[in-house]
């Protein structure tokens, strides 16, 4: 399982933050940005996912097990970088991921 997690996480650093053919409009939610329109790009099958919008930060959530995922934020400097603590997906809300360290939220409808 160690190893799958860190594949995982090498493959989430080793592509960039970019558009893809796969990306659906969608509205999101950060608890820093408020709510706003975004692209939604699924990832590796697993239920990973990227989220991304002018002017603001790029987001990645990698899946680690099933309803767990690390994140990593691009935040305009081309650089992705890990966000700390674990995000789990909300029992109130599916679309959504709550960070078990910061409190904070990633959602995307």
């Amino acid at each position: 399982m160690k190893s799958l997690r860190l594949a995982a996480m090498v493959v989430a650093l080793a592509f960039p933050f970019t558009g893809s053919v796969l990306a659906k409009e969608a509205i999101c939610f950060t608890s820093d940005d408020g709510r706003y329109p975004c692209n939604f790009t699924p990832l590796f099958k697993d239920g990973s996912f990227e989220i991304s919008a002018a002017t603001k930060p790029t987001y990645r959530l990698i899946m680690q097990e099933k309803n767990v995922a690390n994140g990593y934020g691009d935040f305009g400097t081309g650089r992705r970088i890990f966000l700390p603590g674990e995000y789990i997906r909300s029992s109130a809300d599916s679309a959504c991921w709550e960070n078990t360290e910061t409190n904070t939220k990633i959602c995307a409808w």
